[in-house]
C-alpha cells in the first residue's frame, strides 16, 4: 500500500491540501468540513492526476526516475493502472455529494479532467510543453479557488487568483529542466532543451510582471504583502542557483518546498492575523 501511496508525491499532496485551506480561510474560516474537503481533493483528485500520470510516464520515468514505484519494480504498470481508474471514478463522483453549486461542482469535476487532458492519449498535454505548462498551473490554482468558492459565493479575490496563475506560468516551465534527458529521449517537446540557461531569464520575467500586477489589483482585501513574499521568495532560489552554480535540475523541487513552507505560515497568519 505505501508504494501506491508514493505514485503521489508528498510535495503535490500538501500543496493542494494547504491551498484548499487557504481558500477557505480567505473566504472567512476554514471549518472541520473545509478539511474533509481539503482532504478529499488531495487524496483522490490530485492523487489521481498523478498516479495516472506516473502510469503514463512510466518508461519516461525510467530514464528521469528510475527510483519511481513503476519503474523500480515496487508496483506492476497493470496495476497501478487499476488504481489510477478507482481513483477516477471516485473522483467524479464523490464532488456530488459535498459541492453546494454548479461552480463548485465543475471545479471539482475539472480536476479529473486536468489529469486526463495531462496523461492520456490522444491528448497528451504532457508532450507539448506550453500545453503543460497551462494545465499544471490551472490544475494547481482550482484548489484553493475550490476553497474559496465552496464558502463563498464574492468574487472580490479573483484578481488575486490571476496572479497566483501568473505565478504558476512563470515557476511551472523551471520542472523541465529535471525532466530535459527523458524528454529528448522520448521527443517530448522541453522548454530547457530549447532555452537552456535563457528558460530561469523567462521565470524570472514572469515573476517580476506578477509582481507587478499584485499592486496593480486595488481591492484592499488581497493579501498583497503574502503574495509579494512568495514572488520575492521564489526569484531569491532562481538568482542563488543561477549565480552561484547550484544543481539546476533541483532547482524546481528547492521551490516547491520553499512555497509549501510560505503557504503553511502564510495560512496560519490569515487565520489568527
Amino acid at each position: 500500500m505505501i508504494a501506491y501511496l508514493r505514485l503521489f508525491r508528498a510535495d503535490a499532496a500538501l500543496i493542494a491540501f494547504v491551498s484548499y485551506l487557504i481558500g477557505a480561510e480567505l473566504a472567512g474560516s476554514a471549518r472541520w468540513q473545509d478539511v474533509v474537503a481539503a482532504a478529499l481533493v488531495t487524496c483522490i483528485s490530485t492523487n489521481f492526476i498523478y498516479s495516472f500520470n506516473a502510469w503514463a510516464d512510466r518508461r519516461i520515468d525510467a530514464r528521469n526516475k528510475p527510483w519511481r514505484p513503476i519503474p523500480s519494480g515496487r508496483i506492476a504498470a497493470e496495476k497501478a493502472l487499476v488504481y489510477s481508474l478507482f481513483l477516477l471514478i471516485m473522483a467524479v463522483i464523490y464532488p456530488f455529494f459535498i459541492a453546494h453549486s454548479l461552480l463548485t461542482l465543475l471545479l471539482f469535476q475539472l480536476l479529473p479532467v486536468l489529469g486526463i487532458l495531462y496523461s492520456a492519449r490522444p491528448f497528451s498535454f504532457r508532450r507539448n510543453s506550453l500545453l503543460s505548462t497551462l494545465t499544471i498551473s490551472i490544475g494547481l490554482v482550482t484548489p484553493l479557488i475550490l476553497g474559496y468558492s465552496m464558502n463563498t459565493a464574492e468574487t472580490t479575490l479573483m484578481p488575486l487568483f490571476f496572479g497566483l496563475f501568473i505565478y504558476c506560468l512563470s515557476v511551472v516551465p523551471l520542472k523541465d529542466i529535471e525532466d530535459a534527458e527523458g524528454d529528448q529521449a522520448f521527443g517530448i517537446r522541453n522548454l530547457y532543451l530549447k532555452y537552456q540557461n535563457r528558460l530561469p531569464l523567462f521565470s524570472l520575467a514572469g515573476l517580476t510582471a506578477d509582481l507587478m500586477w499584485i499592486y496593480v489589483v486595488p481591492d484592499p482585501q488581497t493579501p498583497k504583502i503574502h503574495l509579494t513574499i512568495v514572488v520575492l521568495a521564489t526569484i531569491a532560489c532562481i538568482l542563488i542557483f543561477q549565480y552561484c552554480r547550484l544543481n539546476m535540475q533541483k532547482l524546481y523541487r528547492t521551490i516547491i518546498r520553499t512555497v509549501i513552507i510560505l503557504a503553511i505560515i502564510l495560512n496560519i497568519t490569515i487565520r489568527w492575523g
